[in-house]
């Protein structure tokens, strides 16, 4: 089903997208160059060439400002959607050939590793020292295992999954496997390319999962 059209925004709605914008862009690179804890709000305002005041009405504090900046990393814009309630995620779980399903999967994986995997890291890194950050983690890492465990489930369901393997095992291992710091170990650490990850992920998972696969 085609998405609604949506209205064109007016200047002043613009003008705030743009600003959000760049406020997470900013906090992303200073994030990641400096930490998490070691970010002030008045670095991010300077970085964004927006007032802090701006930035506090907007986003309340800097862990919000992280929650927000977190949600549309993953998405990949800034509507308010789940990640299972978007269009691709759902033509993945309607898609009734099991390979062709976890191909859209690893897609989906891939294009959330792209966006978010350095983020996560800092996350995950400043998750020792704030309680705080370590509960958005915990909440980010259970999100994301709920969602998985939906894949798993439409398998089980169509019969698709290997002898033996049960829809709760089959979540554990997509969990454990296509995660960001896969993603971050082998494209950024290990210079694979997005597509050498996608490909490799697909296959990993159809021959871990699956009972009979098309995949070599």
């Amino acid at each position: 089903m085609a998405s609604p059209v949506k209205a064109p925004l007016g200047r002043r709605a613009r003008k705030a997208l743009e600003t959000r914008h760049r406020v997470l862009d900013a906090a992303e690179a200073l994030f990641i160059q400096n930490g998490y804890a070691a970010t002030t709000m008045n670095e991010i305002a300077d970085q964004a060439d927006v007032a802090v005041q701006t930035l506090y009405a907007v986003f309340g504090n800097k862990r919000t400002l992280l929650t927000a900046l977190i949600d549309a990393r993953v998405v990949g814009d800034d509507q308010t959607d789940a990640l299972r309630d978007r269009q691709d995620w759902q033509a993945m779980e309607r898609e009734t050939d099991a390979d062709r399903q976890i191909a859209l999967f690893a897609a989906i994986a891939t294009r959330i590793g792209t966006r978010s995997a350095a983020i996560n890291a800092v996350i995950a890194g400043a998750a020792g020292a704030d309680p705080e950050i370590a509960a958005i983690h915990e909440q980010q890492r259970q999100r994301r295992y709920r969602d998985e465990r939906r894949i798993a489930r439409s398998l089980a369901r169509t019969g698709a999954l290997r002898d033996g393997l049960s829809e709760t095992q089959a979540a554990d291992i997509i969990w454990a496997i296509a995660h960001t710091g896969t993603y971050r170990a082998l494209v950024t650490e290990r210079h694979w390319t997005s597509e050498q990850y996608e490909r490799w992920l697909k296959r990993l998972l159809a021959r871990e999962l699956l009972a009979k696969s098309a995949e070599p």
